[in-house]
């Protein structure tokens, strides 16, 4: 649940709040992979990184944005976030439109959280996150 300190944050730069973003969806990646089992860390951040990048949140977003479950307001952030300019250089996987729709992404995952809408980041990513991290285990339960 969100402070009402944090109401305010919901208005600053979309650069902040997909900052802010980012480290939510790493959190809940990291802490429901933990959950899964005491794999070896360096198995645990290779399967956090095939969640936590640039394409797969960019996929995640296109995903959101088919099913036609965001509203108004939540589109408008999302737009928001897509025209952040990035540095190519910056990207790590992807392209600098994948990496703009995983800002959108993050911003929108930021606004909600500090506006004390979790409910919606565990309604509409949350089946996600936990859809991806199975088929991360599995593929790795496979390789074994």
């Amino acid at each position: 649940m969100s402070d009402a300190q944090d109401e305010p944050l919901r208005q600053r730069s979309l650069r902040t709040l997909a900052w802010i973003g980012d480290a939510e969806f790493e959190r809940e990646v990291r802490l429901r992979l933990a959950r899964r089992g005491d794999y070896p860390t360096d198995k645990l951040d290779k399967l956090r990184a095939g969640i936590v990048n640039a394409v797969a949140q960019a996929e995640l977003l296109a995903g959101l944005l088919a099913a036609e479950v965001l509203d108004e307001r939540e589109q408008a952030v999302v737009r928001r976030g897509r025209n952040t300019a990035v540095r190519a250089a910056g990207t790590r996987s992807g392209s600098v439109r994948e990496y703009r729709a995983a800002t959108a992404l993050e911003a929108l995952i930021a606004w909600w959280i500090l506006g004390g809408e979790r409910e919606r980041f565990e309604a509409l990513v949350i089946p996600e996150i936990e859809a991806r991290i199975e088929a991360a285990i599995a593929g790795l339960r496979k390789r074994r």
